[in-house]
């Protein structure tokens, strides 16, 4: 069972029932809201793996929702469109999602497109990640990024040193609440999801795309690139 969540961003009750049913059948998460400002905060707050959107929405101006989530972060983002004019899905593409569904829709359609999008964005590691080099000192607690130190918090710390000591091997949010943060898995990973987000926004401060050192395994979890430098 995969630990994704999807948030699914549209006023209409009937999408967002079908949808759901679909995606939970197959394992996501599915965090749903009619209210699209509150949807946004809860994304903003990086609280969801993947973000559906219908650009025709009550409230806001759908394209205008994407290109925000774009700018703030890197969320895969898929569209839902009623509009079947050439012209109208070329715009929604230059909204920037990663995909656009127009309605009428399969649902199934939509659950392999989202499945399709995750693979693509989960487990790539750029080139500029890939030459990074991370190093941390366990008796200093310091933490260093091609020798820039960044500052962590003591459980963003432990978090990082727990996957670097663990280098290559996944762990699911739920053994990751019980090994880092030793407390039982009650139902909600969404804190393991805003730590890693952080994580992954200090380290690409530091050095441009060394924040995707830490992969996320679509179905499992998260795991540490074996090409990071040696701790110490």
């Amino acid at each position: 069972m995969t630990s994704m969540q999807v948030l699914l961003i549209d006023d209409d009750l009937h999408t967002r029932s079908v949808l759901s049913r679909y995606l939970e059948k197959e394992g996501f998460h599915v965090l749903k809201d009619s209210d699209e400002t509150s949807a946004l905060n809860r994304m903003l707050q990086n609280q969801t793996d993947l973000v559906v959107l219908d650009i025709d929405l009550s409230e806001l101006n759908g394209l205008e929702l994407c290109a925000k989530i774009r700018h703030e972060n890197h969320t895969p983002v898929l569209i839902l469109t009623s509009r079947h004019d050439e012209k109208d899905v070329i715009s929604s593409f230059e909204a920037g999602p990663d995909d656009v569904v127009v309605k009428p829709f399969s649902p199934r359609e939509v659950v392999h497109r989202i499945s399709a999008i995750i693979r693509r964005t989960s487990v790539q590691v750029s080139p500029k990640a890939s030459s990074s080099r991370l190093c941390l000192d366990p008796k200093a607690r310091k933490v260093t990024v091609n020798g820039i130190e960044i500052e962590l918090t003591l459980k963003e710390y432990d978090l990082l040193y727990y996957l670097v000591n663990h280098t290559g091997r996944s762990f699911s949010r739920e053994n990751l609440i019980t090994e880092v943060w030793h407390y039982a898995y009650q139902g909600d990973c969404r804190t393991v999801y805003t730590h890693i987000k952080r994580l992954r926004k200090k380290m690409n401060v530091a050095a441009p795309g060394s924040g995707q050192l830490i992969q996320t395994i679509r179905g499992v979890g998260y795991r540490m690139s074996s090409w990071l430098g040696p701790s110490g």
